[in-house]
Formats: C-alpha cells, structure tokens, sequence
C-alpha cells in the first residue's frame, strides 16, 4: 500500500467514525441521551441483566466510563443498580420499565440510521459489512498487545524456528478472574486441583478453555462442555440459548490460538468455525454429548455457532491466564 491508498482509508475511515457518531447523537439528542448511553440500554435489553464489568467488557469502554453513564441512566430512572448476592462488591445493572420502553425507541432509530448508513449499497455488501468492520476494528485495538494481533494472522502449516520460538507462549498474559461468581468458582477449583474431573455442568464433563479477550487483551478461562471426537473438540457458543453470542465467540475470531485443559492434560488449538455440512456433524456430536444444546436452539432465533478446535504445532503456555466470559 502506497501513501496515497493509505490516506485515503485513514481519511475514509476517520469521517465515517465523525459523521456516524455526529448523526447519532443528532437522533438521540429528543430521547435525552447521549452518545454510548443507547449502546449500553441496547446491550441490557439484548443480554439481560449484567455486572459493570460484563458491560465495560460488551460495549469495549473503560469501566470509569461505563460507571458514569449508569448513574446518569439512574438518574434518569433507565435502569438501577443492586449489589449481586453471591459477591457484594459486584454491581448488577438491570433496565426499569423505563428503559425497555426507551430501547423500544432507540432500535427504532438504530434501524433508521443504520438503512441511512449503508444507503445505495447492495444487499450482500451490507450483510458483509459487520465482519468487515470487526476485523478493521481488532487490528487497530490498542488494548490488545500487538504480538497477539499479529499471531492472529498466522496460518497453520510449516513455521521457521523463529515464528515457533515466538508461539511458545501464546496466552501468557495478565489472569483476571471472571465477573461472574460461579464460573470463577470453577476457574479456581480446576486451577487448585490441577484437572477439570471435578467440576461438572449437569453432571456432565468440561473442559477448560484459555483465551485472549478481543477488547481487553488479558487472557481469559471458561468452562465449557467437553465435545471430543477423534482429538478434536468443540466450542458451542450456546449461551444458554440466549438471543446473543458469549463474549468469548468475539474472542476466538479474534485470536484463534486457545488452551485446552482436559483432566490433567493441556494443549495449544486452533478455532475455527465451521459451517454447513461440517457444522451439522459436530451439532451431532455436541448434542450426544450435552442434550440441552437442543432445547437451547430452539430458544433462539440465533444460529448458535460453533468451532472446531484444532491441534496447533505450540506449546502450552502453562502459566496464568485470565477469564472473559460465561461458560456454555
């Protein structure tokens, strides 16, 4: 890319941000409320209830951000805020009868805004439009370190002994517990006890999987269903049937690279998600091994995806990482 391509993206890309964010809030402005307050009532009215540090993680704000406009939206008497009973310090933010009717209307100018956006383009650009915009997003996160984005575009295959010395450790990082109580409950019991034999859902086995958080950039734990076939696995973005994907789906597109611990063994893996034909072969597999996914497709109008898990040619990390999400 030449100087001129590169400041024409820039420059492209630059306006776009200006003008969206300036018509947004041009939209907003007769609801009383201000640019970012509409993405976090859309986030609870789309997940349900959730602690600040679920929502600081959702909407990709620092938490002094996201503290600051909960309590201008409790002032406002959009949603309130209680201390979460298996953990005081936690704060869950949920929406008032208030704030559902007002998400009522903001989707009704998100939809206007968004058909205004993508006006005169074809349809299958627009479907195309939001992965784009992710990845454009992702490389330039500032809160993921850069080595990680650049290991994201690796390729499986033959590595020179420079790159493999430069995978050894692909999740080392900062560990941060999970937001939500219970799964830390597991995190902690796995990582104490050194296997994942004792820490059931429904009385059937998980495993543990380590990841990089797409927004945050720390490494991440979550439980989830063991779904083995022939040294393989896979991750099933269920989320209990949820009209959302878990937070940990953005983060295997993300970075790919992910830890395995089943019982005492661990290993480096390749996401991918797959699709058609592939796809109803492991929904097979998945459900043998866990019914419920079943039932929870039927609660969703959602495709809930799924990755395969793949052997990759790294080490394991073998050190601390963090947890980002909810446990399937």
């Amino acid at each position: 890319m030449d100087f001129a391509q590169a400041d024409a993206l820039n420059q492209a890309i630059r306006l776009l941000s200006l003008r969206h964010r300036a018509r947004a809030a041009a939209l907003l402005t007769p609801l009383g409320l201000h640019t970012g307050q509409e993405a976090l009532l859309l986030e609870l009215a789309r997940t349900g209830p959730m602690i600040q540090a679920q929502l600081s993680e959702a909407l990709g704000c620092e938490p002094p951000s996201v503290t600051l406009m909960t309590r201008k939206l409790e002032a406002s008497g959009h949603i309130r805020r209680v201390p979460t009973p298996a953990d005081k310090r936690a704060t869950v933010v949920e929406l008032t009868e208030s704030g559902r009717a007002l998400t009522e209307q903001i989707k009704d100018l998100w939809m206007a805004l968004a058909e205004e956006t993508v006006t005169g383009l074809p349809p299958e650009t627009v479907s195309a439009l939001p992965e784009l915009i992710n990845t454009l997003t992702a490389n330039v996160d500032s809160r993921r370190p850069r080595a990680a984005q650049n290991r994201s575009h690796l390729s499986p295959g033959p590595t020179s002994p420079a790159s493999k010395a430069d995978q050894a450790h692909p999740l080392s990082g900062t560990y941060e517990p999970s937001a939500s109580a219970w799964v830390r409950e597991h995190v902690e019991q796995i990582m104490r006890t050194g296997t994942t034999d004792g820490v059931t859902i429904k009385g059937l086995p998980t495993v543990l999987v380590t990841y990089r958080g797409a927004m945050s950039g720390k490494i991440r734990k979550t439980p989830l269903m063991r779904v083995e076939h022939e040294g393989h696995y896979a991750a099933v973005a269920s989320q209990g049937g949820a009209p959302k994907n878990p937070q940990w789906y953005f983060s295997l597109l993300a970075e790919p690279l992910v830890e395995v611990q089943d019982g005492t063994a661990s290993g480096v893996y390749r996401a991918r998600e797959v699709f058609g034909e592939e796809k109803a072969l492991w929904w097979r597999h998945a459900v043998d091994a866990y019914p419920d996914y079943a039932d929870y497709q039927l609660r969703t109008e959602r495709r809930i995806p799924v990755f395969v898990l793949e052997p990759a040619d790294v080490e394991p990390a073998g050190g601390g990482s963090t947890d980002d999400g909810m446990a399937d």
